[in-house]
């Protein structure tokens, strides 16, 4: 019987409520109404690939139409398994209808219907039809969205300069940063769980070379209990001394924070508050405590604290700053999964610097993909050398792949969602940058888009046209033949499962390999989906969905799956949109 399973997700409210149901196929004859719930369930094609028959002819084949249909016969594939990748190179959705089509021409199916089956399925009912879980997953973290949005409108702020000598904003210090010692007291802006800015006060509890850790008073204990919201001293010291190690690594790739990597008499050292130490408050973020917490902000950086208050205040905005350079920690999550907040630091690291890189100095506005994908590569290769190896569960490998194998299609590359469907944008921009770094330079890339002077696509462009030639579309057009070659099927080409090390400023930097089909997707464990499941979820080729932006699906049918026959024939339909590039691919 053929498995059935749900095809996207509704969030984090229903992180642990499968839904599984049963109906009817899909009627081929006419398009779903968008506007309507959704319950048709999709048939997904479980892949069978013998690891030890590994094809050698051309695998990877572009399907170049010259007459509306084209047809292909392939010889010597018995025993291999076939998958059409379609690839939308363009930044705008389209429509099913317009997307093309392979199928076998003698099939049953695709004569009832006239040429092609006509099933197709928009993106809207697609979201609708299913629910995202989490799988092996124990725990989910996203960045502050207000951080976010605000790093995107930079522009109309202007350009943050050095914090003026021994001045008070809105009743909060500034200058205490640069002086503060073990035991000093200092007040913050934070919000409450309504978003309403509050004052509160913390304790400089450890400081390190890097880094000096604030606890907020109330979440400090002298004995450690991972349940109770409470760090100890050695706790907090801890989080300061791996800062020390990640600053050993990221800057020499990533570039510095403001005021850092500067003599002391430069007129920048220090940066904002003067002190050329980055401050990490610990506080109960969002105030969401509970002892069974499954998701929240792990910690975030919120460049606002880079202006005045007569600044924001200009910005007609009820924002209030820190004026520092700063980090902020969730107690709770320090507390119970110390590995995640450390793996969060490198990645909000990338964040503050990326803001003084590409804001500060040339003035630009990153779109949050692109941001965030930084960051996640920042996770990739500098948590393997504080101690969380790829085969951590925090490590973005293990806590990101999953979901991205399950819902890659369904939101483009730059496509940010919001609410509770953020999970999968973050999913997304990682196995992209991940892919892209595994086959286009390794931290050489990182080095290169870092440096450049723009950002978003044109940024990619630049860095991957000095490291491979090719283009941010190009590159996309590659990224289906990574889905499908791991393992001894990689052969020479494009893959996850590469591993590449370069070298910057003596440090060596690896992206290790990892197997896509290895992998349990997010479903592992649920009903109708067996329990072995592994790899990208691929999509009956029966169907045809709405493609977003700079996005990639990948498609087969049953008897595409460990082909029993030597030659197999395939009718395909040019797609009538001209961003739609389709392959074939052998494995």
């Amino acid at each position: 019987m053929k498995p059935y399973k749900l095809g996207m997700f509704l969030g984090l409210a229903a992180l642990s409520i499968p839904v599984l149901l049963g109906c009817p196929p899909m009627d081929t004859s006419s398009t779903p109404d968008p506007t309507q719930p959704s319950n048709s369930i999709l048939h997904i094609i479980i892949p069978q690939v013998d690891s030890e028959n590994v094809y050698t002819g051309q695998a990877v084949q572009k399907i170049t139409f010259t007459h509306a249909t084209e047809d292909m016969t392939l010889t010597q594939v018995k025993g291999h398994s076939l998958f059409l990748i379609k690839v939308n190179s363009s930044p705008n959705q389209v429509a099913a209808r317009n997307t093309g089509h392979g199928y076998p021409p003698e099939s049953a199916a695709s004569q009832a219907v006239g040429s092609f089956p006509q099933g197709t399925l928009p993106l809207t009912s697609l979201r609708e039809s299913g629910r995202f879980v989490l799988g092996n997953h124990t725990i989910t973290r996203y960045d502050h969205p207000g951080a976010q949005a605000f790093t995107r409108n930079l522009p109309s702020l202007g350009i943050p300069g050095p914090r003026p000598n021994e001045t008070r904003y809105g009743g909060i210090s500034a200058s205490v940063f640069a002086t503060a010692s073990l035991g000093a007291t200092k007040d913050f802006w934070v919000e409450d769980k309504y978003s309403t800015w509050i004052p509160i006060s913390a304790v400089l509890r450890a400081a390190s070379t890097h880094s000096k850790v604030w606890v907020a008073e109330g979440h400090y204990s002298t004995t450690s209990d991972p349940k109770d919201n409470k760090l100890t001293q050695a706790q907090a010291q801890a989080i300061a001394d791996k800062f020390d190690q990640i600053y050993q690594y990221e800057p020499p790739l990533f570039g510095y924070e403001y005021g850092g990597g500067l003599p002391s008499t430069d007129p920048n050292y220090g940066g904002v508050d003067g002190d050329p130490a980055v401050h990490i408050l610990v506080y109960d973020i969002a105030y969401d405590y509970s002892s069974s917490q499954p998701s929240g902000v792990f910690g975030f950086f919120w460049a606002k604290d880079w202006y005045d208050q007569a600044t924001l205040d200009s910005y007609q905005s009820t924002l209030k700053t820190n004026q520092g350079e700063l980090f902020y920690i969730d107690t709770f999550f320090a507390d119970a999964y110390p590995e995640a907040i450390y793996s969060t630091l490198a990645h909000e690291f990338q964040h503050m610097i990326h803001f003084n890189t590409k804001s500060r100095q040339q003035g630009k506005s990153s779109e949050t993909w692109y941001d965030e994908m930084l960051s996640l590569l920042a996770e990739d290769v500098i948590a393997p050398k504080i101690g969380i190896l790829v085969t951590n569960k925090y490590h973005p490998i293990s806590s990101r792949i999953p979901t991205f194998l399950d819902g890659y299609n369904t939101a483009g590359i730059t496509q940010w969602l919001s609410g509770d469907e953020v999970l999968i944008s973050y999913a997304n921009v990682y196995a992209f940058g991940a892919y892209l770094v595994r086959n286009y330079g390794g931290a050489n890339l990182i080095k290169t888009i870092m440096e450049n002077d723009t950002t978003n696509i044109p940024s990619l462009n630049k860095a991957l046209q000095a490291s491979a030639q090719i283009s941010f579309v190009q590159a996309l057009g590659g990224y289906g033949e990574a889905f499908i070659y791991s393992g001894a099927h990689k052969g020479g080409r494009l893959s996850f499962d590469t591993t590449v090390t370069k070298e910057i400023q003596g440090i060596p930097y690896t992206f290790t390999g990892f197997d896509l089909w290895t992998i349990p997707d997010a479903w592992q464990g649920y009903a109708s989906i067996p329990d072995d499941h592994t790899g990208p979820l691929i999509w009956d080729g029966a169907y045809r969905f709405d493609m977003p932006g700079y996005s990639v699906i990948v498609q087969s049918l049953e008897e595409w799956q460990q082909v029993r026959t030597d030659t197999v024939h395939i009718q395909f339909q040019k797609p009538s949109n001209p961003s739609i590039d389709m392959y074939l691919m052998i494995r």
